[in-house]
Formats: C-alpha cells, sequence, structure tokens
C-alpha cells in the first residue's frame, strides 16, 4: 500500500513522486500548503519555487541525490506559505528503485513552525513512565532524521494530532518497533518510516474491528 493509499481524512502532507513520468501526487493539505491551485499539477520546479531562497539550492541538491540512488532521506528547510509566513518544515521519505534505476519517492511532511508551549509539553510529559517513553521516541528520530529536540518532539504530536492516538501510544510504539526484529533495516530512516506505517495500518484496523 502506498502512503496516499493510507491516508485518513486528517489533512496530511504526504507526497509520491513518480519518477519515470516526473509527476508529483501531492495530499490536499500539502497543495495547499505549496499554493498549488486546483487542477493545476504540481511540478519539481514550481515547489522548489515555494522553498526559502537560501534554503533552495540544499533542497535541489538532495532531491537530485534520491533521484539518482535509491535511499531513505530527512531534509529540514524553511517555506513560504500562502499567507506569506516562513514555516519550517522537517521532511521525511524514501526512493525506491527497480533494476538498479529510482522508480518512485514517496514521503511526508511535518510543520515544525510552532512548537509545543513549555506548559503543555509539559502536562504531557508529567507522567515519570510516558516521559521516558516519549523521550526515547524522541531520541530515535533526532538521531534517525538529523534533527533537533523540538522538531522530534513535534513530529510525534503532529503524527498523533493526524491519526487520532495519543502521543505516548505513538512513542511506545516506535520504541517497540525499533526492538522487533521483524522491522531491522540497514537505514535508520526506512525503519521509521515502516514503523510509523506499520502503526496507521493497526489503528485503522482497529478503528474498523470496534
Amino acid at each position: 500500500m502506498s502512503f496516499l493509499a493510507s491516508l485518513t481524512d486528517e489533512p496530511a502532507l504526504f507526497f509520491e513522486y513518480d519518477a519515470i513520468a516526473d509527476r508529483w501526487t501531492c495530499s490536499a493539505g500539502l497543495r495547499e500548503l505549496y499554493a498549488i491551485p486546483p487542477g493545476q499539477d504540481p511540478t519539481t520546479e514550481l515547489m522548489l519555487d515555494r522553498v526559502v531562497e537560501e534554503d533552495r539550492p540544499v533542497v535541489r541538491q538532495r532531491f537530485e541525490e534520491v533521484v539518482r540512488r535509491a535511499s531513505p532521506f530527512s531534509l529540514e528547510y524553511r517555506l513560504v506559505a500562502p499567507d506569506g509566513r516562513t514555516r519550517r518544515l522537517v521532511l521525511v521519505g524514501q526512493s525506491e528503485d527497480a533494476g538498479g534505476e529510482v522508480k518512485q519517492l514517496s514521503g511526508f511532511i511535518v510543520d515544525i513552525t510552532q512548537t509545543m508551549r513549555e506548559g503543555a509539553a509539559e502536562a504531557v510529559l508529567a507522567s515519570t513512565e510516558h516521559r521516558a517513553a516519549i523521550e526515547q521516541a524522541k531520541g530515535a528520530l533526532m538521531l534517525s532524521f538529523g534533527i533537533g529536540e523540538d522538531a522530534a518532539f513535534e513530529m510525534l504530536r503532529t503524527y498523533s494530532n493526524q491519526h487520532n492516538t495519543k502521543l505516548v501510544r505513538v512513542a511506545e510504539y516506535i520504541i517497540a518497533g525499533l526492538a522487533d526484529p521483524a522491522f531491522a533495516r540497514e537505514e535508520p530512516v526506512r525503519c521509521l518510516i515502516d514503523i510509523l506505517l506499520s502503526l496507521e495500518s493497526h489503528e485503522a484496523d482497529a478503528l474498523d474491528s470496534a
């Protein structure tokens, strides 16, 4: 199942890129963030044009690298939103090949512009048990994606909100997945992507059987 095929009705920020056809498919939330009008096909140049000028060369270089060689990837960059405000984003994805040629990129984006206020974060981490799980999950995200503590926490919080799953549940599932041989991967980014997709599928199954 592809990333987009497993979306809920939440305004998630998912994408797929067909490298052979040079064609992007973006979730409604991502199209809105990038100010792509209804009926207009997103293009690489159009999406790069939304990126803050100083960050554009790095984003372009990373994109060209993962199109040449299949691998998991992550990147933090800034984008000018439709309201004119600058948003700070974390992109996490995977490029996949067939026969030695990259065929597709897929992944998701998390908006980390607004970090949790100190009081709200303390409320979430009030329990010692919950604090330990969340801190471990944050550490895994920080190490794998090369992001800071606030960005890692915001990724957990955003995923929790988008899928109506308690934040500590997301953290515990990540920790359990990292220790599960079924998720053993050479690349930690690929491992975490597969864990999150598995959680999404598990939660959907639980709702169907409720």
